[in-house]
């Protein structure tokens, strides 16, 4: 992972003109911050928009947020462990330090090599921030003007304003550090259940591995965000999971089903949302469970839904899952080729599938980069 980001140019920086004073313009930009922080969602791009958004607030020319790892040290792209130290050491003595920390403070001095290595030249003004929630320390925060006097980077009346911006970040990379914990806790949770669904029905187990792939594909077409289409692979690789509850005799059956054996069947997606909506981190694939067999003209199961009233993520695995189930074929039904199973899925479109998703599936295949 990233840790670090360089200056880059705000292309949508908002400077003051004559009728809007500084003090607004950096209330703004601390609104601005605020809002983004808030909505983020991977540590990088948190590091790479902040550092742009504070660049351009504080009108300063380098701006680099570091995380702390959990085993206390930065990443650096540096091979040099010595300068690499040196720089860790100031962080160190910044952070412990009982003294309001400015530019000028002796525990901010940085030799040379430490110079170097964060990109400094030795007439420019810094500023090392740390970034803490409550006594804990996440990373450090730090500032440069070029060829520049403490003053003229850093007046007095942004230190105020540099003291709110430590504080929102640092809470905001703690925040997105127990969100990605969870998700990590969520992803050991998907892999066990997958695992299961597999030992108790290899073709289940590969049949969602095939599909996760899809909707992959999918949510990209769609534009998803990394949340939603992180939720909709999870749903994808477990919208089965409810078979692991219906008997040998039935999952395993060769022939045709009875009208019972299809009653206790089609209870698998009820059973499998039912599994998912008590886990943490998994409750919002519990309806994209519940509700992929559902059909747009409202003749699906179990709810019988129609239309808008189906999940986004539902409609993309209904179509994924029936292309998949026609193509690879079943104990008791020969495999039809890629072009039967697409008219099969534009005959219904409309019917069974979402028109939007059917025929977003189909433009994934004339695609030069698209592999089944």
């Amino acid at each position: 992972m990233t840790h670090y980001i360089e200056n880059y140019s705000y292309p949508y920086k908002t400077r003051g003109s004559g009728a809007v004073t500084r003090t607004t313009e950096k209330l703004t930009g601390l609104s601005r911050l605020s809002h983004f922080l808030v909505g983020i969602e991977t540590i990088d791009t948190l590091i790479e928009r902040s550092a742009v958004y504070i660049r351009d607030m504080l009108r300063v020319d380098y701006c680099r947020i570091f995380i702390l790892s959990s085993d206390g040290h930065y990443f650096f792209k540096s091979k040099q462990s010595e300068t690499v130290e040196a720089v860790e050491k100031v962080f160190e003595l910044v952070s412990s330090s009982k003294e309001a920390q400015k530019p000028s403070s002796l525990e901010q001095v940085l030799d040379i090599r430490a110079r170097e290595l964060l990109g400094l030249k030795i007439r420019d003004c810094h500023w090392i921030i740390p970034l803490c929630v409550e006594q804990s320390q996440v990373g450090t925060l730090v500032l440069a003007k070029t060829n520049s006097t403490e003053i003229d980077a850093f007046p007095p009346d942004t230190y105020y304003l540099v003291d709110l911006i430590a504080d929102q970040l640092g809470n905001a990379i703690h925040r997105r550090q127990l969100n990605e914990q969870l998700e990590n806790s969520s992803i050991e949770i998907v892999l066990a259940l997958s695992k299961t669904l597999e030992t108790r029905d290899p073709y289940s187990g590969a049949h969602s591995k095939r599909l996760a792939s899809f909707s992959e594909k999918m949510a990209r077409y769609f534009n998803l965000s990394g949340r939603e289409t992180r939720e909709l692979c999870w749903a994808a690789l477990l919208h089965d999971i409810g078979k692991i509850g219906i008997e040998d005799s039935i999952l395993h059956k060769p022939g045709s089903l009875t009208t019972r054996e299809w009653e206790v069947m089609k209870s698998h997606s009820e059973v499998g949302a039912h599994i998912v909506q008590d886990l943490s981190g998994l409750e919002n694939i519990a309806s994209i469970i519940l509700s992929h067999h559902e059909r747009v003209d409202g003749k699906g199961y179990p709810q019988g839904l129609m239309g808008d009233q189906i999940p986004m993520g539902a409609k993309i695995i209904a179509v994924v899952d029936s292309y998949s189930a026609m193509t690879e074929g079943r104990v008791y039904k020969a495999p039809r080729s890629h072009e039967e199973a697409i008219l099969e899925l534009e005959k219904n479109s409309g019917l069974m599938y979402a028109p939007e998703v059917v025929n977003a599936f189909v433009s994934l295949f004339d695609e030069s980069d698209f592999v089944d």
